[in-house]
């Protein structure tokens, strides 16, 4: 078996590269500026000369993040041509997508076979992806996520760390999500390629996030206990705001993950320790 990484450089893929490499599974890194991203035919030329077997994509979901349209246009094309290339090469293609195409005004976790309802065009953008995926590609994994956290890049923590560091009161929503550190993704999907090297073929739509939901204010809050034992910010200077009303409450549903991969969740709060000693180094 060979992996191939597509978005190496992200911090996603920074952390996926490490745990692949601690246990000496061979893989290929693609970054975001290569080039061979641009056409379906130079990607399967890649896939053939470097005998890939699971593919995993990890750019589009960076590149849906952000608000520039002409990443989230180039997102779209990436899905299409990584489908062709992995149809072609019958190469399973693991595309790992977000929980922002739910509206989060559910009483309940959402399940993997529950109809999207967020409307927006960045949601709408995402689930025109899957719907990609799951049509083009006959050996596929959907893995939707919660919200990453991780010491570097644009993600919930780093977002919030500045927010604290810069002393203004930071409004805190009391809305329900499953900070997901992106170190714990990274187990779950090297967890997902063993599996289908070992010939697994459960093919569809998987939940991955944290156990344990949180407020924005209760994740804000571990956050400055934390970093202020750094000295990055004073714990008696940090102003939370509790701001009540919010509706959206977006849980994801784990145990079809579980049932197919045996891959247990795992508590963000155990992981937040390292995540704010990297980022204060």
């Amino acid at each position: 078996m060979k992996a191939v990484l597509i978005g190496s450089d992200c911090r996603l893929g920074l952390e996926l590269a490490a745990s692949l490499q601690g246990r000496d599974l061979p893989f290929v890194s693609i970054s975001s500026k290569d080039p061979v991203l641009e056409g379906s035919r130079l990607l399967e030329h890649a896939f053939a000369v470097h005998g890939a077997t699971q593919v995993v994509n990890l750019m589009s979901r960076e590149w849906f993040a952000g608000a520039d349209p002409a990443l989230a246009k180039r997102s779209l094309l990436l899905v299409k041509n990584l489908s062709n290339a992995c149809r072609a090469r019958n190469a399973a293609l693991i595309h790992v997508s977000d929980d922002s195409i739910f509206a989060g005004r559910r009483s309940g976790a959402y399940r993997e076979k529950d109809t999207p309802d967020r409307r927006d065009e960045h949601a709408l953008r995402v689930v025109h992806a899957e719907n990609h995926v799951l049509k083009r590609t006959p050996r596929h994994i959907v893995l939707r996520c919660g919200p990453l956290i991780a010491s570097q890049g644009d993600n919930l923590f780093t977002r919030v760390m500045r927010q604290l560091e810069r002393g203004e009161p930071f409004d805190c929503s009391d809305e329900k999500i499953c900070p997901t550190p992106a170190v714990d993704l990274a187990r779950v999907i090297v967890a997902i390629i063993l599996q289908l090297a070992c010939g697994a073929q459960p093919w569809g739509v998987y939940h991955y996030c944290s156990s344990d939901a949180a407020s924005l204010y209760n994740f804000a809050e571990a956050v400055t206990a934390l970093a202020s034992q750094y000295g990055r910010i004073r714990r008696e200077a940090v102003q939370l705001r509790d701001v009540p009303g919010q509706e959206r409450h977006v849980i994801l549903n784990c145990h079809q993950l579980l049932g197919a991969f045996g891959i247990k969740q795992r508590a963000w709060r155990a992981a937040l320790p390292s995540v704010v000693s990297e980022y204060c180094r």
